[in-house]
């Protein structure tokens, strides 16, 4: 359960421990905790950084938690500029990571096997991050040709790459990793498409993109090796049947189920999907939803709406609870991006109910009427 910690402790104990000066890596910005009831549905949500400036979490399709669980990292651009934070999810407790506005703060990726660190990109650069004592170390670049910038890197399931991408030139996209104990870079493979949502499985060899055009796509989604081999369409079935749009590009917002290798999908207006590798869906439970991430064990998926609505749905019935509600009154722009923690015990999700923020809701609190799940 969560606790309040007390500000000026916990100020006085991090400026002492670091040394560290207001806008530097290590400041410690004391407890922000704003827990408020939903009118709503009853449930107690924790916002965790109150300000000042813009509060955001990384992208959905893996836990934004450290593999250890303590910490949920976020990013914020309360000194001026977008820098990472990290919230002791127990105790309310903020504390700056970074003071380089050079480093791409929503790039960031915490390492699955080593609670302590994570990666990010500063230009071509990847760096090692570690959130106790601050430091950054360069891993490996990636190498030119390149144009623009570079996507969010992703962790394989056996800790030993990155997966990366770049844009080569005006037409043509490029995903690659590195290896993570030399920085040795590989490409994977070449597209003459743009080349977005590169993310490896954490369970197979397998890296996941998409055909990124912001709209028809002939192809969405795709699947390759991490040695570059077998690069396929997702959608390995050529029965049309099998799926419930002949409009596959309306299958979107993909995002690996952590303990089974299958997938999330959210078909636009007609439900959630759980995918396998090998093409089978499933039509977990229909309604207009629109980003969905599921708990480690692919039991139960959280997933939020452009009404501002989050839900909790499970995978197995697809019975639906709803959650919380509001979260795009006060900022109509925020896209909540909701998903768990490494347990199962929170759901995390970025919130504009009054201003932009991060926020939890701790499954464990849950009184049994407000848990009991409706059809």
């Amino acid at each position: 359960m969560m606790i309040h910690c007390l500000m000026l402790s916990a100020w006085w104990g991090s400026l002492a421990a670091t040394g560290a000066v207001a806008g530097q890596a290590g400041w410690d910005w004391g407890c922000e905790f704003e827990p408020y009831v939903d009118g709503v549905t009853g449930v107690t949500i924790q916002e965790l950084s109150r300000g000042p400036g813009t509060n955001d979490n990384l992208y959905f399709h893996f836990s934004n938690f450290t593999a250890d669980n303590r910490f949920l990292i976020f990013t914020s651009d309360r000194t001026g500029v977008r820098l990472l934070f990290r919230a002791e999810v127990e105790s309310g407790r903020v504390v700056q990571l970074t003071e380089d506005p050079a480093l791409n703060a929503p790039s960031a990726c915490p390492d699955p096997r080593h609670p302590e660190r994570l990666y990010c990109l500063r230009g071509p650069a990847v760096m090692a991050l570690n959130i106790h004592d601050f430091s950054l170390r360069k891993v490996g670049e990636i190498p030119p040709p390149y144009a623009g910038g570079f996507p969010q890197p992703t962790v394989s399931r056996d800790g030993e790459w990155l997966a990366l991408g770049k844009q080569r030139d005006e037409t043509n996209w490029e995903i690659g990793r590195m290896r993570l104990a030399t920085g040795a870079y590989q490409t994977v493979l070449t597209q003459g498409f743009r080349i977005g949502h590169v993310q490896y499985s954490p369970q197979d060899d397998w890296i996941f993109y998409v055909w990124e055009t912001g709209g028809y796509a002939p192809q969405r989604s795709w699947l390759v090796r991490g040695d570059g081999s077998g690069n396929r369409p997702f959608y390995a079935r050529t029965d049309p049947k099998t799926w419930l749009t002949p409009l596959k590009e309306w299958v979107t917002h993909e995002a690996w189920i952590a303990d089974t290798g299958a997938m999330t999908m959210v078909n636009d207006k007609v439900g959630l999907l759980v995918v396998s590798p090998g093409g089978d869906s499933r039509l977990v439970c229909e309604g207009s939803f629109w980003h969905a991430a599921a708990r480690p064990d692919g039991q139960w998926l959280v997933a939020d709406d452009a009404q501002g609505h989050l839900w909790l749905v499970h995978a197995g019935t697809g019975s639906k609870r709803l959650l919380a509600t509001g979260l795009r009154d006060g900022v109509r722009a925020i896209h909540a991006h909701p998903s768990f923690d490494r347990r199962g015990h929170f759901v995390q999700f970025h919130t504009g109910r009054t201003r932009e923020t991060v926020a939890v809701i701790d499954l464990r609190a849950l009184k049994e009427p407000v848990w009991r799940l409706e059809k």
